[in-house]
């Protein structure tokens, strides 16, 4: 009986150390041959892409740094996840996965498409700009007057800040934080079609709950800095 439990433990021992094996092999092959989430950059004049100068067509992954020159524009073509449109001047680090665009916006000015299925989830240093992704969704955020501007030209959109969340439907603009433009900067109001101005009531918030993005917007931490916002993305 003494023989028969000693081998027992021997081949479990033995078992568990091939297992042990076989994952530590394969896991890495795995991961080097799932597929990750990619778009596809379109330049116009000048854009510079995790500091160096980007042609199109070349491949963007989440978690790119891209700048738009102030003579430069760029269009991110993410497929089924929708697509991403930077004005001149822009500067954003850019994060998607299978069921969320956005990123932090650092300057400049965005355009956000998304299908339904997916939420758009964007941070400045002022404020947050989350869909859900129960209907498509098109959002414009700008932060070149140092506030933060969104329009939300399809579906709705909760704008979050030290003042509170509020929900902009499709045709209304929200805007968040004072300006500060640079020196001899102009601030030209946002011109999108059919999108009207809405003041953002100051309701108070027990604690800024910022929204993330998964099946539900929610999860981004909004900052009164000028450092890039953290968002939750897988």
């Amino acid at each position: 009986m003494s023989k028969s439990t000693t081998l027992r433990k021997t081949l479990a021992t033995a078992l568990t150390l091939a297992v042990s094996s076989f994952q530590a092999t394969v896991a890495p092959v795995m991961a080097r041959t799932m597929p990750r989430v990619a778009g596809e950059l379109f330049v116009v004049g000048p854009v510079i892409l995790n500091g160096t100068a980007a042609v199109s067509g070349i491949t963007v992954f989440s978690d790119s740094r891209l700048q738009t020159r102030p003579n430069g524009s760029a269009t991110v073509n993410l497929g089924k996840l929708g697509r991403v449109e930077l004005g001149p001047g822009t500067e954003i680090t850019l994060r998607f996965s299978a069921g969320v665009v956005g990123g932090n916006l650092l300057s400049g000015w965005a355009v956000f498409s998304a299908p339904a299925g997916v939420g758009i989830s964007v941070a400045t240093a002022t404020g947050v700009a989350a869909s859900d992704t129960k209907q498509p969704a098109v959002l414009t955020v700008d932060v070149t007057c140092g506030n933060t501007r969104v329009a939300a030209s399809r579906g709705e959109v909760m704008v979050t800040s030290g003042h509170g969340v509020e929900p902009v439907k499709g045709g209304q603009e929200v805007t968040v934080g004072a300006q500060n433009p640079g020196p001899g900067y102009r601030c030209n109001p946002l011109k999108r079609p059919g999108v009207s101005k809405k003041a953002l009531s100051p309701a108070p918030l027990a604690a800024l709950l910022l929204l993330g993005v998964g099946g539900t917007a929610g999860g981004v931490v909004a900052s009164g800095s000028t450092e890039p916002v953290s968002s939750k993305f897988p």
